[in-house]
């Protein structure tokens, strides 16, 4: 492989992108979208929300949109592959059950950073 070149990834597995160029324009439209929620939050709000306010926010549930959903099943299929991956490799015991565990919590945490939009106190 030559410097600079992306390794291959497999894109039905990790959502991973298959070239450098669909990975930018990707980032780019993410930034497009927070930058949109924050103007369109900022039109609708004349100040800024209470630390009450986004604790009921942060506690609500958020049901998947059709935006979200397709994340959230990128997120939890990568997740799934992962802890595969750690299953037939590591051994059984207290650090491979610590291992799926903390794949769950980042599963968890990475769909609630979706579902939240970017939101945090």
């Amino acid at each position: 492989m030559r410097t600079g070149d992306i390794p291959a990834c497999d894109v039905e597995k990790t959502q991973g992108p298959p070239d450098e160029r669909a990975f930018l324009g990707e980032l780019r439209a993410k930034q497009r979208a927070q930058e949109a929620y924050y103007e369109t939050c900022a039109g609708q709000a004349t100040r800024p929300m209470s630390n009450a306010e986004i604790l009921a926010e942060l506690f609500s549930y958020h049901p998947p949109t059709p935006e979200t959903l397709p994340k959230f099943q990128a997120i939890n299929q990568a997740a799934k592959n992962f802890a595969e991956v750690i299953l037939q490799n590591c051994p059984p015991g207290a650090d491979r059950s610590d291992a799926i565990r903390k794949v769950r919590e980042a599963r968890m945490t990475a769909n609630a950073a979706i579902a939240l939009n970017g939101l945090s106190v």
